[in-house]
């Protein structure tokens, strides 16, 4: 006990050094409860233990860990009285963000059993961009690539504020954004685009999703394999610095070459089919899982 006491009291003096003079007790910075970062590994990932079934995977964690006495009581109820025990729970009151390949998520979730709900939203559109929504040119020159609300050409982070009760984003962007820039202005558009939409949706969570790979040898402006791979690694980055959560998508649609595998490829070229959203509507889902049992 005493040793514990000591030990105890050696962590206090060491916090008391580390922390900068000119900062009060009352002001000490709390470190932020960061949101589920998926890591870039630089390899292709297996799909064969990506869940079927949140639903019946979240039972069987709820029963086996409150069991063997991994959570007690309270997050057992916590989880149990939460509404989350279902495929698409965790992504209602959402809104994905993004391009064609959100586009194409999009329409994979009208025609198949996935995580979208009716209060799940999609604004995406073909060819758009991070760079080209935070323009001050977005609702003219970039019009006819802005995603679209009610009818109605806005900025996102306007259309947003518009939907009804929202409280998750999930972001994929970088696609587009890599044929005119490089990975570290790719990263600060994005970043710059999820800044705007906070400060007028300040309770929202952020998920940003990875950008996935695309067919090898494919080489536009700075939009290849490689250049996306070092993209992914910035915005896990910066998810980690800023509290977003991080979703590795990109590596598990991945053969061992970092190019996209030929069966998930609708255009041997950057798009993909539903074979590929298929696994998009996956890794979600084991993503939500991870997420609900922090």
């Amino acid at each position: 006990m005493k040793k514990y006491a000591h030990s105890i009291l050696a962590l206090f003096v060491c916090m008391l050094i580390m922390t900068p003079s000119t900062v009060y007790a009352e002001d000490l910075v709390i470190i932020p409860s960061f949101s589920v970062i998926q890591p870039i590994t630089g390899v292709a990932l297996s799909n064969e233990n990506l869940p079927e079934s949140l639903t019946a995977r979240l039972n069987i964690y709820l029963t086996d860990s409150f069991t063997a006495g991994d959570i007690d009581v309270q997050k057992y109820n916590e989880i149990l009285s939460g509404g989350m025990i279902s495929e698409n729970a965790f992504f209602a009151n959402s809104v994905f963000v993004g391009d064609s390949l959100t586009v194409g998520f999009e329409q994979y979730c009208k025609t198949h059993d996935s995580i979208a709900s009716d209060s799940t939203y999609f604004l995406a559109r073909v060819s758009s961009s991070a760079k080209a929504a935070i323009s001050k040119n977005a609702l003219s020159k970039h019009a006819n690539i802005m995603p679209i609300y009610n009818g109605k050409i806005q900025y996102i982070e306007d259309s947003i504020s518009q939907l009804p009760n929202v409280s998750k984003m999930f972001i994929c962007y970088g696609m587009n954004d890599l044929t005119g820039s490089t990975p570290e202005q790719c990263v600060a558009d994005i970043q710059t685009l999820i800044t705007n939409i906070l400060a007028k949706n300040p309770e929202l969570q952020v998920y940003v999703i990875s950008i996935p790979c695309i067919t090898a040898g494919v080489n536009k402006g700075w939009l290849s394999n490689s250049s996306i791979q070092t993209t992914n690694i910035l915005l896990q980055n910066a998810c980690t610095i800023n509290g977003w959560g991080f979703i590795n998508i990109s590596e598990h649609l991945m053969s061992a070459n970092g190019a996209i595998r030929p069966e998930y490829c609708s255009d041997n070229y950057v798009h993909e089919n539903n074979n590929a959203y298929r696994i998009w509507n996956k890794v979600l889902k084991d993503y939500a899982f991870m997420e609900i049992i922090k």
